[in-house]
């Protein structure tokens, strides 16, 4: 984490606000300001909102700021998020999209368990998580997802193309992201 200038109280309850706001478009233009400010301060409020927040687009807006608050507890948070079938999709997917910028080995495991869930936005960003961390052992799922899942993510493309562009996100596995014992990045929560 870099070191930013720190929240102010006022910020803060306005980011919590925001992030609780009663339409989308609030609660992403909140994530939105909220996505650079490194601030350990959003922590508790993050965890908080992913977990209780009202709405289901309340819960992904924090997802998606969570993976600029790397720690262990928002990591956690995440990961729960993904294998809680009773959560909405939308908030599984953005969590699982998340993890693909702030994980740690445990991360890896979830992320291979889900890619077998029944919904296809689940399935979706667990592929490309998986991709962005080059994991290896799902290469065998991601292949059997290349060949037969057609379903397709409005805005994006189907399963079966995500799961082909991370399956060549790990044959070229950009070394500078992988080491000898796995990802740089899980090492360190």
């Amino acid at each position: 984490m870099s070191m930013t200038k720190r929240m102010t109280k006022e910020e803060l309850q306005r980011a919590k606000a925001g992030l609780n706001g009663r339409t989308q478009l609030v609660a992403f233009e909140t994530a939105k300001f909220l996505y650079n400010k490194d601030d350990i301060q959003l922590e508790a409020p993050l965890t908080r909102t992913l977990k209780c927040g009202r709405r289901p687009f309340n819960r992904a807006a924090a997802a998606y700021v969570m993976q600029m608050i790397t720690t262990a507890k928002t990591v956690s948070a995440l990961e729960r998020t993904v294998s809680d079938k009773s959560e909405h999709p939308r908030v599984r997917g953005e969590a699982a999209e998340a993890l693909a910028h702030a994980h740690r080995l445990k991360s890896h495991d979830v992320l291979l368990k889900n890619l077998a869930d029944p919904n296809k936005d689940v399935r979706f960003w667990c592929a490309f998580a998986l991709g962005e961390m080059a994991e290896r052992r799902a290469i065998p799922a991601l292949t059997q997802l290349a060949a037969t899942d057609r379903r397709v993510i409005r805005g994006f493309h189907s399963v079966a193309q995500e799961a082909k562009d991370a399956l060549k996100n790990i044959e070229v596995e950009n070394t500078a992201h992988r080491t000898k014992n796995g990802c740089i990045f899980c090492r360190r929560l």
